[in-house]
């Protein structure tokens, strides 16, 4: 099979399939791994997949910790003239950080981390191109791509040396951005395409001297002599590399797009960010990376499924910064994509399996674009809201005059405003978002079970084992060791998880599913005697079992059926609910096969 794009997304599913035994062929146009370092949170669940590839402990090594990047903050500048340069208008715990790491902590067993795209695309393609050697070619470029009942087929030229070639395939994975797949096969978008534009520019300089909280890992700043997108005047970004206090070596720092477009000389763009963050001229001297212009959009791909082809990252989806959901979202939909497209390359799933991506990731899509536009824009309105207005020039300083004063207005404000980022969303505690997302479609089988309440499905997250919901987090041991149940998921398989009294009746169910379904099912015992016990008895209390009951759990560690107990037909309960998930009838199913094997004319 073919994957377009070189990417975060691709570069994932190219390591999911090697993973899973499907031989692929990834392209890129870019000559090398080196994305743009707008993308750089890496989430908690993002980290779950990272860990089921054996890739965390590399992320985390390279990534920032946790306790230097919990803070996000608003300030005037990082320094300036006055007194009220240099002033923070407020903070928000993030990522995990601060006083939320014991709710995150019960809800995942892994954190966040921040490594830029300049850094993870780099691992990635180490890591695919070890998986499946020359299976990765950069500075190839998608020319054209059809397709038909029979397969599809893709035309790509060498930008080296111009040469153009064929390749004849089963699938395709677009992980392009959208730019040459999308276009061709009559994909549209739904949304706003540009709601901004914003430079990035990537350097290294000494800032420690303006920065007090080595917490803060992103800083916006709010200047009424430099009012830029909205209200926000740019904001810094702390980069690591091997440090990530105040004293880190490398920074982005984003600010907007001049009338006359991005400047081709380097010392105004070295004006642009030295007046954004406020230090005196003749203390900053940065050394400049890269400078690029990125356009901010918040819409979704009217379709991720169109034939052969499926949509991942952002040919699938483009969100604006708030929240940090794009990379995230593009891996989990690698991860989605990936398991399917085996099962069905294998011989195990109807193609028909392939129609749940959309039905899946679609609605995924909406919500994360949706809840970052609407972020993006709260985050003005309120601090707008406390202020009283916020005005370029003499208005914009006096309101902030008022803010920072020591009379009783300022204490009032100052109280209002840290009220105001206590309660409001700032994009950086979406834990819901992130961990909540419910599937429906026919790749789950439903048990007749409402959705848990919550309240606050944006922050919130409420474990459940339903079908359609992201298997709970709860610690088991092993021979002494640690696992989360998270860990139970297989990436090449299904695992159905029972409690060892049923163990013999579910081992027979597997048995005889196999004679209709021959997709591999992992049986996995939880409890007293079994493979794993549940030390904290959390498992018991989320998963929705009785004696005798079977949890389903797909590979990519969702929930695709739950049998509360044990049934009289075990067997046929079982094969039931494979052969829908798969996508087959009953005793229709079909007999293996490897599938095209990709045929190349260089």
């Amino acid at each position: 099979m073919l994957i377009v794009g070189g990417g975060v997304a691709g570069l994932s599913a190219s390591i999911m399939l090697s993973r899973m035994g499907v031989e692929h062929l990834l392209v890129e146009r870019r000559r090398e791994a080196a994305g743009l370092p707008k993308a750089h949170i890496v989430s908690a669940k993002t980290m779950e997949i990272f860990r089921q590839l054996g890739l965390d402990e590399v992320v985390y090594k390279a990534g920032s910790p946790l306790d230097r990047m919990e803070r996000f903050n608003w300030m005037t500048s990082l320094s300036g003239p006055t007194p009220l340069h240099g002033r923070e208008i407020g903070y928000v715990d993030s990522w995990g950080g601060g006083d939320d790491v014991p709710r995150y902590a019960r809800a995942t067993p892994c954190v966040y981390t921040n490594l830029s795209q300049t850094k993870l695309e780099p691992v990635l393609f180490g890591e695919a191109e070890r998986s499946a050697p020359g299976s990765v070619r950069y500075g190839q470029e998608l020319l054209t791509i059809t397709q038909d009942d029979d397969g599809a087929y893709a035309t790509l030229r060498d930008v080296t040396t111009g040469k153009e070639w064929s390749i004849e395939t089963d699938y395709v994975l677009a992980a392009d951005a959208g730019r040459t797949v999308g276009p061709q096969i009559g994909v549209g978008w739904i949304g706003e395409k540009q709601i901004g534009q914003a430079m990035i520019v990537h350097f290294s300089a000494d800032l420690h001297s303006w920065i007090d909280d080595p917490r803060v890992g992103i800083s916006i700043f709010l200047s009424p002599d430099n009012i830029g997108h909205g209200l926000w005047s740019g904001a810094l970004v702390k980069m690591g590399p091997t440090r990530w206090g105040t004293d880190a070596e490398e920074w982005v720092c984003h600010v907007g797009v001049p009338e006359g477009g991005v400047p081709e000389d380097e010392a105004e763009v070295v004006s642009l960010v030295q007046r954004t963050l406020g230090v005196p001229e003749e203390d900053f001297h940065p050394v400049i990376h890269s400078v690029n212009k990125w356009s901010i959009g918040g819409d979704y791909a009217d379709r991720l499924h169109v034939g052969r082809i499926l949509m991942l990252g952002d040919a699938a989806h483009h969100h604006p910064p708030a929240g940090g959901l794009g990379l995230n979202t593009a891996v989990a939909d690698a991860q989605n994509a990936t398991w399917k497209i085996a099962q069905v390359v294998k011989g195990y799933a109807s193609p028909s399996l392939l129609h749940t991506y959309e039905e899946e990731r679609q609605p995924v899509a909406r919500t994360v674009v949706d809840q970052a536009v609407s972020t993006l824009i709260a985050e003005t309105d309120a601090i707008v809201g406390v202020l009283g207005g916020f005005e370029q020039g003499a208005e914009g300083w006096a309101a902030l005059e008022r803010l920072f004063s020591a009379n009783e207005e300022g204490v009032r404000l100052r109280a209002s405003m840290a009220k105001m980022f206590r309660e409001t969303n700032f994009g950086t505690r979406m834990l819901g978002v992130e961990l909540g997302q419910q599937y429906t479609g026919s790749a789950v089988v439903p048990d007749g079970t409402e959705p848990p309440a919550n309240d606050d499905p944006i922050r919130e997250y409420v474990a459940s084992a339903r079908p359609g919901h992201r298997v709970p987090h709860a610690w088991i041991e092993r021979d002494s060791q640690r696992f989360s149940t998270i860990d139970l998921a297989k990436l090449d398989r299904f695992v159905l998880v029972v409690d060892p009294a049923a163990r013999t009746a579910w081992l027979e169910a597997i048995a005889g599913a196999a004679r209709e379904a021959a997709t591999p099912i992992e049986l996995v015992t939880i409890g007293e005697h079994g493979d794993y016990v549940d030390v904290t008895h959390n498992w018991a209390d989320v998963n929705g079992l009785a004696p005798g009951g079977a949890l389903l759990i797909r590979p990519d560690s969702f929930v695709g059926w739950r049998c509360a107990t044990l049934p009289a037909d075990a067997t046929g309960a079982l094969t039931d609910a494979v052969c829908s998930l798969l996508g087959l009838p009953p005793s229709e199913f079909p007999v293996a096969v490897s599938g095209h094997d990709a045929v190349m004319s260089l």
